[in-house]
């Protein structure tokens, strides 16, 4: 009998923790948005992202694979809360907006500890020390990018083991697959995350045919633009063209132009005459964009929808493709619509500088996350978003 209650009250007591950790997850993000949103000055905004993010460094909050809030405990224990995969592309956008507020502030202190936190990041390790392409995939290819930007002693490793991840992630057609087991579908992830790297182990090892793999992957992704519109599909099969997914999913185009502009980016900085056409494209995305902007300035999950739900990620990287646009044309109503974005960002960001209203890991084509929360890749370009517009104050 005292077997019996013994084994009962651990149970109860496994039980009670369970229903503790989704209670105190529920609680903490309601209080989190208790006078949510009440930031006036943009460069105090600037300042409470950093400091979180600088947090995060140590620490970086896991992004669920899962959108239900319950059971939290029970799907840590047994390793199925959260996928390691996208925490390099959370890293990624963290780092790379901290280098951004590092380099605004001149702060070389800090410069230096995110170069060495890079170098010692768990990924960035491993990454090294397990020599395997194969082992790795699409997801991590921004983290590699971010090191690239930093510079620091493991750059030309990061650049040479990069090299040779592109070279495994190569298909028939030459450009990048999103995943090995799928070598005839596309996905627009792919083109925020791996073109970025390519044009700059282009840029760090000499090899030109990484300028052409970025061009090409870019210009492989017409055949799912939505028909006279510059709006990717969230996919492609290859084989007989059919668009997979949603056409205006607000991270899908972020990703789309966070690889347009940071190819643009690559391309300008070493004088590729393949930039005139990045350039075109970031023009011709962000006047489609600009009338679906929505009254507080962001941009809804389904951008096409003015009742869709303000989304938090891809609102920030059409931010980034409105300031593009404007230091590309010179045309004021671009930086007047990137500070809008800036504004509605600061709209959503709790009073401890956590950027909220993100939407959750998409589990698939067409499986969308209906929880809004905070990410820390969303964080990161919202800081870099914001640094970047202190030179063109007074513009708008």
């Amino acid at each position: 009998m005292t077997a019996y209650v013994s084994i009962l009250s651990v149970l109860l007591l496994l039980a009670l923790a369970v229903v503790c950790v989704d209670a105190w997850r529920f609680v903490g993000t309601l209080a989190g948005r208790f006078h949510i949103g009440r930031w006036e000055d943009r460069h105090a905004w600037q300042e409470a992202l950093a400091r979180t993010a600088v947090s995060w460094t140590r620490r970086m909050p896991a992004i669920p694979k899962r959108d239900q809030g319950r059971r939290i405990l029970w799907e840590m224990v047994r390793g199925a809360y959260a996928d390691a995969a996208i925490q390099g592309w959370q890293a990624a956008g963290l780092f790379l907006g901290l280098h951004a507020y590092a380099e605004d502030r001149n702060d070389g202190v800090l410069k230096e500890k995110l170069s060495r936190d890079l170098e010692e990041h768990a990924l960035v390790k491993s990454f090294l020390a397990v020599p395997v392409p194969e082992r790795w995939e699409v997801d991590r290819l921004l983290l590699d990018y971010a090191v690239l930007e930093a510079g620091g002693r493991r750059a030309e490793q990061v650049a040479e083991a990069s090299s040779a991840l592109l070279e495994s992630l190569r298909t028939e057609t030459g450009t990048l697959a999103y995943r090995r087991r799928q070598p005839g579908v596309r996905y627009v992830d792919t083109i925020g995350l791996a073109c970025p790297l390519a044009a700059a182990c282009a840029a760090r090892t000499g090899n030109g045919e990484y300028w052409d793999l970025a061009v090409k992957q870019v210009e492989e992704y017409d055949a799912a633009l939505l028909p006279h519109s510059s709006f990717p599909a969230h996919g492609f099969e290859m084989e007989r063209g059919y668009p997979l997914g949603l056409y205006d999913w607000s991270r899908g185009i972020g990703w789309y132009a966070l690889g347009l502009c940071e190819l643009y980016r690559q391309l300008s900085r070493h004088g590729r005459p393949e930039a005139d056409r990045m350039a075109r494209r970031i023009l011709a995305l962000a006047e489609e964009l600009l009338p679906l902007q929505k009254k507080n300035g962001g941009f809804g999950w389904m951008v096409a929808r003015p009742e869709s739900v303000f989304e938090s990620s891809g609102t920030v990287l059409m931010g980034l493709l409105m300031l593009t646009a404007f230091r590309v044309s010179g045309e004021k109503r671009f930086l007047d619509a990137a500070f809008r974005v800036e504004k509605a960002l600061m709209g959503v960001t709790r009073r401890s500088g956590v950027l909220d209203m993100c939407q959750g890991d998409t589990k698939g084509i067409g499986m969308y996350s209906d929880v809004w929360n905070l990410m820390p890749f969303a964080q990161g370009m919202a800081l870099r978003l914001s640094v970047e517009l202190n030179g063109e104050e007074g513009k708008a």
